[in-house]
């Protein structure tokens, strides 16, 4: 009775333990076969994609060419977004030739400038050293044409200017006549600071002395050919002259050259009126001053 059930149950043990192994069997084939299609599908498909690992590796095409460092600059963008109303920007090379042909066009015009200075300069310059050498010459011409021996000086030889008496003139001083030979040699050296020195001392030591009107107009004549020219003490000089002595010699000559000063001072009517005075006064002597002034209006007017 128990064999039967020990079989029955040993049958049924190896009825259902090759069931079990068949049933095992087929569940492992199974997960074999769906695990060996996934592999085959994902070669048959490529790789999968790598949005859900970010950090995955990728291949070599998906990362871009880098030369790490070397012209890594963004390109500038070539074309340019004109907004409406808006002038289209100039490229900065064409802005710096602007700038640069301005700045040239500037320095040409300063250039001219500065051409058209100097060549004023130099005409001014011209005119003055025409006016120097026109005085040097009108003071040579006069020493040498009024010259004369010095009455009592005990050389006869010695050229000097002599004075006419006239206008209540003084006797000649004792040693006055010494201090103007002295002063008066200074002047035909070409020493002219020194003799308007020598001059302004004679005035001093001699106020009213017989040659005190010649030393009046040659402290004038100084002071036109020093450098530089005081031209307001020259016409104080000549103005003296005419006020303290004006039946002097020399009045023609202190007249003809204050109308020069006055010209040269830019008062053009005053300079008119003393030459007119020296041709209307003395246009029937020989002084040399009127035919001195008859070619100053000439030239000047």
């Amino acid at each position: 009775m128990r064999l039967p059930k020990v079989f029955k149950s040993s049958g049924l043990a190896l009825l259902v333990g090759p069931l079990s192994l068949a049933l095992g069997h087929t569940v492992a084939a199974q997960d074999y076969v769906d695990l060996e299609a996934e592999r085959a599908a994902a070669r048959s498909t490529g790789p999968a994609p790598t949005t859900a690992d970010p950090y995955g590796s990728r291949p070599s095409g998906a990362y871009p060419a880098t030369s790490y460092g070397v012209n890594t600059a963004t390109a500038p963008v070539a074309s340019v977004v004109q907004t409406q109303g808006q002038a289209p920007a100039q490229p900065s090379g064409g802005q710096n030739l602007s700038n640069l042909f301005y700045q040239l066009q500037q320095l040409q015009r300063e250039v001219m400038m500065l051409n058209g200075k100097v060549e004023e300069q130099a005409h001014e310059l011209r005119s003055l050293k025409e006016q120097s050498l026109e005085r040097y010459v009108d003071l040579d011409r006069r020493i040498a044409g009024g010259t004369a021996a010095v009455p009592g000086s005990g050389n006869t030889a010695a050229p000097v200017v002599l004075p006419i008496s006239g206008g209540g003139s003084a006797p000649e001083q004792v040693g006055e006549g010494d201090a103007y030979r002295s002063a008066y040699a200074l002047v035909r050296a070409q020493k002219f600071n020194d003799a308007s020195v020598a001059f302004k001392q004679f005035l001093q030591d001699y106020p009213a002395g017989k040659y005190a009107p010649n030393a009046h107009y040659w402290l004038g004549e100084l002071y036109l050919v020093m450098q530089p020219s005081d031209l307001e003490s020259s016409r104080q000089a000549f103005m003296l002259l005419l006020s303290q002595y004006p039946n002097n010699s020399k009045a023609p000559d202190a007249m003809y050259k204050l109308g020069k000063v006055y010209f040269m001072k830019g008062n053009r009517e005053k300079a008119r009126e003393y030459l007119d005075r020296v041709i209307t006064q003395y246009g029937s002597s020989n002084s040399s001053a009127v035919k001195l002034s008859r070619e100053f209006i000439a030239q000047n007017f």
